[in-house]
């Protein structure tokens, strides 16, 4: 049996279509338990109208928690762990129980598919690159051999195993960002084998603005420095021989200070009048472009030249969005903040 477990923090907007996806599963040994984190919508009144349990916290607790209550209540063997606007396909259950009928599997996750029903450049492109990011793993040795990731838009566990890890830290707060990745390193580091199936994708009901996706890339940029930092720094993580493990890719991350470099030198280009420092913003625009070449082909493959064109222009401004995310996460942790 699978207790699918949805958080959801004023969702009315999508929590119907990700409960009626659901009800359209192929799957028929499954239960439903929907956390209402103290939404102060109709979250709870539309969940009401479907055949699940309804968990209703009077105080917001945040992602983490909110899931950590669910599978408590859960009776399932299995936890599969999905958000409020998530759709489901109706062979999602069924792949989780196909996956975890292998014994040594303790957990088994998917990824975001390309279809999206919004057409805007941002939510196209924060879509794509997700989908990217795992495709590129669920591609590689990894996929079968495990990897230490817990991407909770699709993840499954055996119950068992989540309780006996202590579930998701509660010190993450808020929406999700980061709690299920840092979930997904203790597995790694406990042994526990997560298999990341290329054929469990699902669609994401969310529309991201420019804004919206900067500062979503800026938080999660945090929210992984953060993570390593305690990981690599902290005694007490070192004793444990805590594991590492991210989706992004290593050129992204190079691209990181080529991007941050950038303004630098287009300001001593505007000061100076000089041509040398004109060269090295071409030449540092054409690295970011260069190191990013298999996910700007990745991107051109599947929206169109036109579409890798808007993504060139804002892929430098995205990294270095991100190194703003890892600079304030670094200094927020030198000033005592863990989280």
């Amino acid at each position: 049996m699978i207790s699918v477990v949805i958080p959801a923090y004023n969702a009315a907007l999508t929590l119907d279509e990700c409960l009626q996806a659901v009800g359209n599963s192929d799957y028929d040994k499954y239960e439903v338990i929907v956390v209402d984190d103290a939404s102060t919508d109709d979250s709870a009144d539309v969940a009401s109208r479907y055949a699940c349990r309804v968990v209703r916290l009077e105080e917001n607790v945040g992602a983490a928690a909110a899931k950590n209550l669910g599978a408590k209540e859960a009776r399932g063997d299995i936890i599969l762990f999905t958000d409020a606007d998530i759709l489901l396909r109706p062979d999602a259950l069924r792949l989780v129980a196909e996956n975890l009928e292998d014994p040594i599997v303790t957990g088994v996750i998917g990824l975001l598919g390309k279809k999206l029903k919004y057409d805007n450049f941002c939510s196209q492109f924060k879509n794509l690159w997700m989908h990217y990011t795992y495709a590129r793993l669920a591609e590689s040795r990894d996929a079968e051999r495990g990897v230490g990731l817990f991407y909770t838009s699709i993840a499954a566990i055996r119950r068992a195993a989540f309780l006996r890890m202590g579930g998701f830290d509660v010190n993450y707060r808020g929406a999700s960002i980061t709690e299920d990745i840092e979930f997904g390193q203790r597995l790694l580091t406990a042994g526990h084998k997560v298999r990341l199936d290329g054929r469990l994708t699902v669609e994401h009901l969310k529309y991201y603005s420019l804004a919206d996706l900067l500062r979503t890339d800026r938080r999660r940029a945090f929210g992984l420095t953060k993570t390593w930092l305690r990981k690599m720094l902290e005694p007490t993580e070192r004793a444990a021989d805590q594991k590492y493990y991210a989706s992004v890719p290593w050129f992204f991350i190079l691209g990181v200070p080529l991007a941050w470099l950038l303004p630098v030198f287009i300001v001593l280009l505007l000061w100076t009048k000089q041509s040398v420092w004109g060269l090295l913003v071409l030449l540092h625009c054409a690295g970011i472009l260069l190191l990013n070449v298999p996910f700007l082909n990745a991107l051109r493959q599947a929206r169109g030249w036109l579409f890798l064109l808007q993504s060139g222009l804002f892929l430098p401004v995205d990294l270095w969005v991100s190194g703003l995310g890892v600079l304030w996460a670094i200094v927020d942790y030198l000033s005592g903040k863990r989280y």
